[in-house]
């Protein structure tokens, strides 16, 4: 089976940096789950947007499922980008629809239909999180937690082939009986993949890979 996501040469600097770093090939592969190793934390972000293709490396040939992706031609990294779940500090909800209309947004897009409704298992995951109660109303009445938990279900309900984390701690209890965590983990099973970076021993526990970057290398070894 061919990787999801597929770097050859990589080469990234992030931004505002002197700091550089290359692999001869990144692979995310169905089914697995990823932990980003880095200090200091920046640079596993950076690199998780690359991944996202929202940032583009210094050199690389990227592919998505084979193929292979032109990241300077937006429509085609747009496709790509549905079928990647991204949840960031930099990820965002537009500030004057409902939470329910964010929620709705990419299928309205897609779907070409402005009656539709989240379907059940986006209404429970909202009712497991506490955000049923409030999804008429804008996301500027939600706190950070709350937010970022809304933007996780979004990007969950694209049913992305993979999902892209930054710190997973901050909105998931990490817990068997939260319900956004378990919905992730029964992505993973159903052969998405999951790459985050975390700091938290339960979450980078759930990995079976590793990405470390250090001494302007990254390097892959399994947990």
């Amino acid at each position: 089976m061919l990787p999801i996501i597929e770097i050859m040469n990589l080469a990234m600097a992030p931004p505002g940096t002197p700091r550089q770093y290359a692999t001869d090939r990144l692979v995310v592969s169905h089914g697995d789950m990823v932990a980003i190793v880095s200090d200091p934390p920046i640079d596993g972000r950076h690199l998780l947007r690359v991944l996202a293709t929202l940032a583009r490396p210094g050199q690389g040939t990227y592919r998505f499922n084979g193929e292979m992706v032109n990241l300077k031609d937006y429509r085609q990294c747009l496709a790509v980008k549905r079928q990647i779940g991204y949840v960031a500090a930099d990820a965002a909800m537009i500030s004057n629809r409902t939470i329910r209309e964010n929620l709705l947004l990419t299928r309205f897009y897609y779907e070409n239909d402005l009656s539709i409704d989240i379907d059940k298992k986006t209404e429970v995951l909202c009712r497991d999180a506490g955000l049923f109660q409030k999804l008429e109303q804008r996301p500027s009445v939600l706190n950070d937690s709350e937010l970022l938990t809304a933007i996780a279900i979004r990007e969950m309900g694209k049913a992305p082939a993979v999902m892209l984390v930054d710190r997973p701690e901050r909105f998931l209890e990490i817990a068997d009986a939260d319900g956004v965590f378990i919905h992730l983990k029964n992505m993973v099973h159903a052969g998405a993949a999951v790459v985050f970076f975390s700091h938290h021993i339960k979450m980078t526990g759930l990995a079976n890979r590793q990405l470390t970057m250090a001494d302007g290398e990254i390097r892959t070894r399994p947990v």
